[in-house]
């Protein structure tokens, strides 16, 4: 049930922001960014970062885990490829064009008033003062966030405490290319992702679940 209702959200989400690679009209007016589409979606009464924390805010700790009944964190992702490029045999490195979705789950928050939406469009800032996945890519040799024309990222909050945070990256990748059937070769090269935090402690932190690796244009393809 959880993961079909991920799915879902990840659906919707995704589709919004593909929308945003070309010109939308809704109501006779062009949204040409998932920036401007999202908008649609805000209700006019902004939030600030209280009205989602509990009330005795010293009770939320944004270094703990929401662990519910002690169990771990799970945290959804998927991944879109918009594009690869840039395949440097040299350097056995490649380029990539993603979007990166990362899902969880944090009872401790708090529902803003009158929250009729199914979802609100929240501050990504707020991510410094909540806890959030240390998910990071282990092959990656550069990240770069896209913040043309503005930061393309943003962060959602649904009714059952859910966050949704999607974001666009350019990532630098290493391959460990082999060429002993040159120039009849095949490389398969791997997108890792790992947590720190799913390793400390009792190792009982946090778990994490990959969906299935789309491509923008091109249907789905398995993971490595």
């Amino acid at each position: 049930m959880v993961a079909r209702a991920m799915a879902r959200r990840l659906a919707v989400v995704i589709g919004l922001v593909l929308a945003s690679l070309r010109p939308s009209v809704v109501d006779g007016k062009s949204y040409r960014n998932y920036s401007d589409i999202g908008e649609l979606s805000k209700n006019h009464a902004s939030l600030s970062l209280s009205d989602i924390l509990p009330t005795h805010q010293k009770t939320y700790d944004k270094n703990r885990a929401p662990k519910l009944l002690g169990q771990p964190t799970v945290v959804y992702f998927h991944v879109t490829v918009l594009s690869i490029d840039s395949i440097n045999e040299e350097s056995m490195t490649y380029v990539a064009d993603i979007f990166l979705a990362q899902s969880w789950r944090d009872p401790r928050l708090r529902l803003p008033e009158n929250m009729s939406e199914e979802y609100r469009i929240l501050d990504v800032d707020w991510l410094h003062s909540i806890w959030r996945p240390d998910c990071f890519f282990k092959n990656a040799k550069k990240v770069t966030f896209h913040e043309m024309s503005i930061p393309n990222h943003y962060l959602w909050l649904y009714h059952d405490k859910t966050l949704l945070y999607m974001s666009k990256l350019t990532l630098v990748l290493s391959c460990a290319m082999k060429f002993e059937s040159y120039p009849h070769d095949t490389q398969i090269c791997s997108m890792m992702i790992e947590s720190l935090f799913s390793f400390v402690a009792a190792c009982n932190n946090m778990d994490l679940m990959m969906d299935k690796l789309s491509v923008y244009g091109g249907g789905n393809a398995s993971r490595p």
